[in-house]
């Protein structure tokens, strides 16, 4: 990766993990809002969480182009970042193809449901609010890809 590329991948990389902060940030601002079929956020709500996680998914991608081509310090936090959000690439990529795994399809179709410790069956598609924070296929918390994100993006900025 010559230094062109490197601050382009850069760049990105700032610009997606802003996204995803603002998006989480956005998203749980309005999470516990009176619900009311009138109010835009809860119509949008669904799609909401999938630009969240789609901006999270992206900003892992341009970690994981970046992450052989830094200084330790920012290689190590990228690294722990790109394994922090795992989950929430899994849940994204388990959603952009939840019509395939409604129908028993998909690469990893024996992950796709998850119990909730309530007793009751949540897959991927699903959210819940519990005292882990609010729950993406009850698999991470928006708040913890809202921190991880933002986490990584402070780094950046404080040492570019």
């Amino acid at each position: 990766m010559d230094a062109e590329q490197k601050d382009t991948t850069q760049f990105f990389l700032d610009s997606w993990l802003a996204e995803a902060v603002h998006r989480c940030s956005s998203f749980l601002h309005s999470a516990n809002k009176p619900f009311s079929f009138d109010d835009d956020f809860h119509r949008r709500r669904m799609f909401e969480e999938h630009y969240a996680l789609t901006a999270t998914v992206m900003g892992v991608r341009f970690a994981k182009q970046l992450v052989h081509h830094t200084p330790k310090e920012l290689k190590e936090s990228l690294e722990s970042f790109i394994i922090a959000t795992q989950d929430a690439v899994d849940v994204r990529d388990m959603r952009e193809h939840s019509d395939e795994y409604f129908l028993g399809r998909g690469r990893k179709k024996e992950e796709f449901f998850k119990g909730s410790g309530q007793g009751v069956q949540c897959d991927m598609s699903s959210s819940v609010q519990n005292e882990n924070g609010y729950m993406l296929g009850n698999l991470i918390a928006m708040e913890a890809v809202r921190d991880e994100c933002q986490a990584l993006l402070q780094y950046i900025r404080d040492n570019a």
